[in-house]
Formats: structure tokens, C-alpha cells, sequence
């Protein structure tokens, strides 16, 4: 199954990387010396290459939006994710983090988005770690109104569901319903898209499905 990063990698082999060339066009003696000089007019720099949309920089967390699933955990390959138990909320640590963005596609309520800010360099360790940068601004539509959001959510199939309960249970935010013994029902419009239902489902009888956000 093809995800972002394997996207990304295929488009390397057809496109030119967008890095940015080196400052100056050899390899002075001094790179001190060749920045002084550069601010002196004496010599040009190489201009920065401009980030891209799909350049993936630091990650954007919306606390307020987040339920704590802990999804974005499980995930992430360089353990950059911390659960804090006593908010239900987590932590990211720029430092640790490789900007693959799989956190951001398994998000159930996108409250992790990439920024473009890369340049995250310190020598204080707290200043690497991300708490809350708050709801990130909309992206606009091709004509310039705010794009469609789509929504992915839970629905159980009442042919197959066999009332187990499980799904209930395991619902982080108690939006599904439903007796002993017979077919449950999942409200859309609670359902926040986190898996766990269907994770849990003992005869696969909940499918994802994207509706109108």
C-alpha cells in the first residue's frame, strides 16, 4: 500500500531534490570568512531554494483537538511521541522526529499537521518539544473559499455484527450503541474516525467510510 512517504520517494526519481545548493559557488577557504565577505557585497551567495508546499517541516499540534488515542504513538518510527497519562494529551520532540508525517495521515481528528518551519535548531532541549501550537489556520479552495473537509468514520455492517459489545467498550468517546446479542449502531457525527472499534471487531463487521466534514 502505497502512504506519503513512499509517494515521495517515487517522485525523487523523476524530480530535482528541492535542497538548497552550497552558500557560494566553490568551497572557500573560510566559510567565516566567505559570509563576512558576503555581507561586505564583496561576494554573492546562491539564494535559498523556496520550500515547497509539500515540504514537511516541524510538526503543528492542536491540543484542544487532540483525544488522546495514542494512534500517532503507535506509528511513529523514532519514538518522538510521548503520552502524557495525566492530561490525556501528548507531546512531540522535535528532536527525535524524522518528518515522515505518518502521524499526520493516521490523526483521526488532524490535530497534527506539518508545518513548513525547519529551521528548529537548539541547544535548549524544551525548546524541542512541541505541547500545543493551537488550530492551524484553514487552506483555502481552488477559489479562494475554504476547501471541502472530508471525514473518516465508522460504520457497522448489521448483517455481520454479532453484539459482542467490544466495539462499545473500546469507543474512546461512547458514540456507538446497542444490546447484547444484537447489531450496534455508530453515530457519525460523534465518531471521531480513531479505529479502535474496528480494531477490536471480532468478525470485521466495521468498515471505514468518508463522508461530508
Amino acid at each position: 500500500m502505497l502512504n506519503r512517504m513512499a509517494l515521495q520517494l517515487l517522485r525523487q526519481i523523476y524530480e530535482k531534490t528541492f535542497t538548497n545548493p552550497f552558500p557560494v559557488a566553490s568551497m572557500p577557504d573560510s566559510l567565516s570568512d566567505a559570509l563576512k565577505a558576503a555581507e561586505e557585497g564583496k561576494i554573492d551567495l546562491n539564494p535559498a531554494v523556496p520550500v515547497e508546499d509539500r515540504f514537511r517541516g516541524r510538526l503543528n499540534y492542536d491540543k484542544s483537538a487532540c483525544i488522546g488515542c495514542k494512534l500517532c504513538i503507535k506509528v511513529c518510527p523514532a519514538n518522538a511521541t510521548e503520552y502524557l497519562p495525566d492530561e490525556k494529551k501528548i507531546q512531540i520532540h522535535n528532536d527525535r522526529c524524522c518528518f515522515c508525517a505518518q502521524c499526520t495521515e493516521i490523526c483521526p481528528v488532524k490535530c497534527l499537521t506539518m508545518s513548513s518551519e525547519y529551521l528548529i535548531s537548539s541547544y535548549d532541549r524544551k525548546a524541542q518539544i512541541t505541547t500545543d501550537t493551537g488550530k492551524p489556520e484553514p487552506k483555502k479552495g481552488a477559489e479562494g473559499g475554504a476547501a471541502p473537509k472530508k471525514k473518516t468514520v465508522y460504520r457497522i455492517m448489521s448483517d455481520k455484527c454479532i453484539g459482542c459489545t467490544k466495539c462499545a467498550r473500546n469507543c474512546p468517546v461512547n458514540c456507538i450503541t446497542g444490546k447484547v446479542k444484537e447489531p450496534h449502531v455508530i453515530d457519525e457525527s460523534a465518531c471521531v474516525g480513531c479505529g479502535k472499534c474496528a480494531e477490536n471487531c471480532p468478525v470485521n463487521a466495521i468498515e471505514a467510510v468518508e463522508i461530508d466534514g
